[in-house]
């Protein structure tokens, strides 16, 4: 018959086996690969016999259809399908077709195995990676990426660059040229990034990598608020900050006056679960003694004269939140016991008041006072100095971390250029080179208002020397002449060597100082290291 040697002719295999499971025909392709079955059982041909959807089909035509089935004769894999056939209502059987699939399956897993090995290569990597197509919309990319752009969703293939990084294809930097980009993500909010663009080799999309760049006690009050440091003390405190945010545990931060304790409280309380519910703050040292306990418990009607209503305290309004207690040292002792009830106990009472409330806070404390001489001299409890002292977290000077510096100069220059409408875009290297040998008696919030007043009065793009304050500039120890020994110095290759090696001898061998002070980009200064072999 026609039909029979079309079908003869197919390369695909086909098989009909009837209701009791008898193979009643084969075309060529199927007697090739199994030999001749017609008349005997269909148990056993593929490897989905051993789950034989027979029944299955006779209750519930459908076409069942499988792209990866073993064969039993041979190392052989086939796509399947089964197709019911009726007739008049009646179950006739079911016709089988099959194609050899073995070398597309092959290439299939060795696809997925590639995938899943350039994968591993990807994640292994500190730099985030998106590979995006022509229009910035992604494709692949690295779980650090995904980390800085959004923890909270599982696939953020689809999104537009745009939409996750705050800027578009356009406006990153030319191709295969590194440079420092803001951006803005879900994750972390904006901040600076070191930002590459590489076309692909087909010419239809990029790889972009880029990694954060460190900015120092910068929070903005939110979940996005950022505690990055270089400084290796100051690191370890990051760390600890991030370990115990989550837990209970009172914390205590001790540091100079405007060394950024109440950021990092804040920040610390931006971490953990508590983020969405009040974040308290009572300065001690602010409030007179005789209004504090009323400030921090609350009071009744009539506890005093003048309380005309009830008002709840400071530890009422955080409740499932964070209490933060600035200058505790400053506390009156007759104060302190209540507090060590309160933290003990994690209950209280308003002034005046004979009822007991309970209290659902976390209590971090923060103090410029050295609080053991204090307890020496009967000014504090010692008790209540172990009780918050669970975890100590002492901030270093901004003496004593002077890599971080640079970074703060940027973020003040961006906020005040913002704040007072400026466009200042950098400052000079000569200027930068005196806010590094500064001490800051008052650290960050000295820094801070030096730059807040250099933007007030700087009438062009770049902050110089002469904006910032006089007093500043005489209190710099050591007079230098380095400036004026540059400006003399002729651009030979064995000039440029020797002042890089005294910036580099000035910085301690910090390149992100040095590159500062001699006005030049990172990567320029390394590869001028490389370039004249200076160890």
């Amino acid at each position: 018959m026609l039909y029979l040697k079309i079908l003869d002719n197919l390369q695909s295999g086909i098989l009909f086996i009837d209701k009791n499971k008898k193979v009643k025909y084969m075309n060529r392709a199927a007697k090739h690969l199994f030999g001749d079955k017609v008349g005997g059982g269909c148990s056993g041909i593929f490897s989905i016999c051993k789950a034989c959807p027979f029944e299955n089909l006779k209750k519930k035509p459908q076409v069942l259809q499988n792209f990866d089935v073993k064969v039993a004769c041979c190392e052989k894999t086939v796509c399947h399908s089964i197709t019911p056939v009726y007739e008049n209502g009646e179950f006739l059987g079911v016709i089988e077709e099959f194609r050899d699939a073995t070398q597309l399956i092959n290439n299939f897993y060795e696809l997925k195995k590639q995938k899943e090995f350039t994968d591993t290569i990807l994640n292994s990597v500190v730099d985030g990676i998106l590979v995006v197509d022509e229009n910035g919309v992604i494709l692949h990319y690295n779980e650090s990426a995904k980390e800085v752009i959004c923890r909270e969703i599982d696939d953020i293939a689809g999104m537009d660059i745009e939409t996750v990084l705050g800027v578009s294809l356009e406006s990153l930097p030319p191709n295969d040229v590194r440079e420092d980009v803001h951006i803005e993500t879900p994750a972390i909010g904006k901040t600076k990034a070191s930002v590459m663009k590489t076309p692909l080799k087909d010419g239809e999309g990029y790889l972009i990598s880029f990694h954060i760049l460190p900015e120092c006690l910068i929070s903005n009050g939110d979940t996005k608020g950022r505690m990055i440091s270089k400084n290796p003390k100051f690191l370890s405190i990051i760390e600890m900050a991030k370990t115990v945010a989550d837990t209970t545990a009172s914390i205590l931060i001790e540091g100079e006056t405007g060394t950024g304790k109440s950021k990092l409280a804040q920040w610390i309380h931006n971490l953990s679960s508590r983020r969405t519910k009040p974040f308290i703050k009572i300065n001690c040292a602010a409030i007179p003694e005789t209004l504090l306990e009323s400030e921090l418990f609350g009071y009744v009607k009539g506890a005093f004269t003048g309380a005309n209503k009830d008002k709840p305290g400071k530890v009422e309004l955080a409740e499932g939140g964070t209490l933060f207690l600035d200058e505790i040292g400053d506390m009156p002792v007759y104060l302190q016991s209540k507090l060590l009830h309160l933290i003990q106990e994690k209950e209280f009472e308003r002034l005046g008041d004979v009822k007991t409330r309970k209290a659902n806070i976390r209590i971090i404390a923060a103090t410029n006072k050295d609080l053991k001489q204090l307890i020496k001299e009967g000014k504090f409890r010692e008790d209540l100095y172990y009780r918050l002292k669970v975890i100590s977290l002492n901030i270093p000077a901004l003496r004593e971390r002077k890599e971080d510096i640079p970074y703060l100069i940027d973020y003040f220059i961006e906020k005040y250029s913002k704040t007072h409408n400026r466009k200042i875009t950098s400052i000079s290297p000569e200027a930068i080179k005196i806010l590094i040998d500064y001490d800051y008696p008052g650290n960050i919030r000295e820094l801070e208002n030096i730059i807040e007043r250099a933007v007030i009065i700087c009438d062009k793009d770049q902050i110089q020397p002469i904006h910032l304050p006089e007093e500043l500039k005489e209190k710099v120890k050591s007079e230098r002449v380095f400036y004026e020994e540059k400006s003399s110095l002729d651009n030979n290759t064995l000039s440029e060597r020797e002042l890089i090696l005294q910036v580099l001898r000035e910085t301690k061998g910090n390149k992100t100082l040095a590159a500062k002070i001699l006005g030049m980009h990172r990567t320029t200064l390394w590869r001028k290291i490389k370039e004249y072999n200076i160890n």
